[in-house]
């Protein structure tokens, strides 16, 4: 009887080594080949596994798991366009953050999508999109109701070591690049700043830049825009909404872990500083009964 698959072979991002490089001393290492500026929630994942068998390494909101530094740097990003603190991105910054990376697919780098067309020109650029009413229902299971999370937000809050970083990325996306500050905002205008995101990627991008993929059409159209030989693998599909949602809950329990790690860490902390203080009270004790 086959065994069953374990969390981190369904979810190998998540129990990946982190990296702890910090991105701005980074520099390019690989040519920037593919922008994949479809929305969250119209197959980004696979997709970035399909880059990625493809030989062209792809970022995507997971890469942010095993990156966690790079959160900082994103946040940069975000605040220099969207809240002008600071001088906005160049191909020199983005070459830093994205080094090792030849494609890009979904948050936060699909926030920067007119930047990234522009500093790289000679990227290609490809836009997959879903009936907007199937989109939606996906959308709001996997991305509204886990942003707008009470609990999800009150334990990022007070973990700033994997969960909170990841939360400050996501919230500045939601709230500079889509414009919204409540769950209640998003629902009402998400299905506009979809469409709009469309328009203005077909308004941009010269259509000899463009390919329109077709969720499910396999290999064949992907590879010749490309000009990649196609794979004798099947198209990856990955992250369906149960599988995302799985993913949610083992980020809230690596949450909850760390907040319980410091809680014991400083009542440790709080112990010793109380012997200390017991301790050097006692001496101060002794030193003025040998002075009586």
């Amino acid at each position: 009887m086959p065994r069953s698959i374990t969390l981190a072979e369904r979810h190998p991002e998540l129990f990946a080594q982190d990296q702890y490089i910090d991105p701005r001393s980074q520099k390019r290492l690989i040519p920037m080949e593919v922008l994949c500026l479809g929305y969250m929630r119209t197959g980004t994942a696979s997709m970035q596994s399909a880059f990625n068998i493809l030989g062209i390494p792809c970022s995507h909101s997971f890469s942010l798991f095993y990156h966690i530094r790079d959160c900082a740097m994103w946040n940069q990003a975000f605040d220099a366009k969207y809240a002008g603190k600071g001088k906005p991105f160049t191909r020199c910054e983005w070459d830093q953050l994205l080094a090792a990376y030849g494609a890009v697919t979904d948050v936060p780098a699909l926030a920067f999508w007119e930047d990234l067309v522009s500093a790289y020109p000679e990227a290609k650029v490809v836009l997959m999109e879903r009936d907007v009413d199937q989109w939606f229902k996906s959308f709001e299971e996997v991305v509204i109701k886990p942003i707008w999370s009470k609990w999800g937000n009150w334990i990022a809050s007070r973990e700033p070591r994997f969960v909170g970083p990841l939360r400050d990325v996501h919230l500045r996306w939601v709230k500079y690049w889509m414009g919204v500050h409540s769950a209640e905002e998003m629902r009402s205008l998400a299905k506009n700043k979809y469409r709009e995101h469309y328009a203005s990627v077909r308004k941009t991008v010269p259509k000899e830049r463009l390919l329109e993929y077709r969720l499910g059409s396999g290999w064949e159209p992907l590879c010749t825009f490309l000009g990649k030989e196609v794979p004798d693998v099947e198209f990856p599909k990955v992250n369906e909404t149960a599988s995302m949602q799985e993913k949610m809950a083992i980020i809230a329990r690596r949450g909850v872990k760390n907040l319980l790690k410091r809680a014991l860490l400083f009542t440790r902390a709080s112990k010793d500083s109380s012997r200390s203080d017991m301790a050097w009270a006692a001496s101060k004790s002794i030193c003025l009964d040998g002075e009586a």
